[in-house]
């Protein structure tokens, strides 16, 4: 007796412990609405939507633009904002439903509408031309942008980049949406795990915290689930209009981008004259993970001497 006793308990428990993580799964996170969160930047109005973006530097003086990944936002590049402010513009922006940026109900949130808010915003703060510089999926924002105005690129950096390259989606449905979000959570808790190769000489929790916050913002999810619709109607990127020199800076132990090693080989294939460092003992997210290694890369690249402020590691390795 005791032993179907027990199995039915544990039966039910097991139910209870499903529930109760389908629950967490599913449930709305967003608890702050925009116009309330705290900013760490400023926000500029570009085709109706407000910006956030990250300013430091002479506005005098050459311009970096930086893009983050799917997921990020301008703390991504707090170590190379901090690097590079003595001697360029530096410009981090959030992208729209992104970070400190608006969430527009019902805007185009396809990355080719995301690259003309790019060129939109650095219009809107007076920047001509610029090095643009993308981490992941910013990477193909940025090569889109390149692509669409070739004389306002000056340089490309494609930090953990995907290649551009279209993969099959299927088709959004509404009802699926709340199997959609708990689906993207439980990718995302895996994915977080990946992002780097050593945990330990870092403070996960501070920066994990850094980027959950934005993503408590009301509107969040809706802006990624129109996302998922408008990124399946881009069209592929005109590579040839890219004529900017482009370094692609690689994670050796990159566990993120979709078929990384195809991946790298598509970035190779479509910029065969392009510049590649492999930083080794890094994740997905090197720019956090070894940011003095990937600050050389991206100063050499630049032909930047470096500042007197900073001490950098030289110990990347070259293709």
């Amino acid at each position: 007796m005791k032993k179907p006793m027990t199995m039915v308990a544990a039966t039910i428990g097991a139910i209870v412990a499903f529930l109760a993580s389908l629950r967490w799964l599913v449930r709305r996170r967003e608890t702050t609405t925009w116009s309330e969160a705290k900013r760490p930047g400023e926000v500029v109005i570009v085709d109706g939507v407000a910006v956030h973006y990250v300013e430091k530097g002479r506005r005098d003086a050459p311009a970096i633009v930086m893009i983050h990944g799917f997921g990020g936002h301008t703390f991504s590049f707090r170590h190379q904002i901090a690097a590079f402010s003595s001697q360029y513009r530096v410009v981090a922006i959030d992208l729209k439903g992104f970070g400190y940026s608006e969430r527009q109900p019902g805007g185009d949130y396809s990355l080719t509408a995301q690259a003309q808010l790019v060129l939109d915003t650095m219009s809107a703060l007076g920047i001509d031309r610029a090095v643009l510089v993308g981490h992941s999926m910013g990477g193909e924002v940025v090569m889109r942008a390149a692509a669409m105005a070739p004389d306002r690129a000056e340089k490309l950096i494609l930090v953990a980049s995907v290649p551009g390259d279209r993969l099959p989606t299927l088709p959004r449905i509404g009802f699926m949406r709340p199997v959609a979000m708990a689906t993207s959570r439980l990718i995302s808790i895996s994915a977080w795990r990946r992002m780097f190769y050593d945990r330990t000489k870092l403070d996960l929790k501070a920066i994990r915290n850094s980027y959950v916050a934005p993503l408590r913002i009301e509107g969040t999810e809706d802006a990624l689930w129109e996302m998922y619709d408008d990124a399946r109607r881009d069209k592929p990127i005109d590579y040839k209009r890219i004529t900017a020199p482009v370094l692609i800076l690689w994670a050796e132990k990159e566990r993120v981008v979709p078929f990384a090693n195809r991946s790298l080989k598509l970035l190779k294939k479509h910029f065969p004259s392009a510049e590649v460092v492999t930083i080794p003992e890094t994740g997905h997210l090197v720019l956090e993970e070894n940011p003095s290694a990937s600050n050389a890369a991206i100063r050499a690249f630049l032909n930047t001497p470096e500042s007197p402020a900073e001490t950098v590691e030289a110990v990347e390795t070259r293709v």
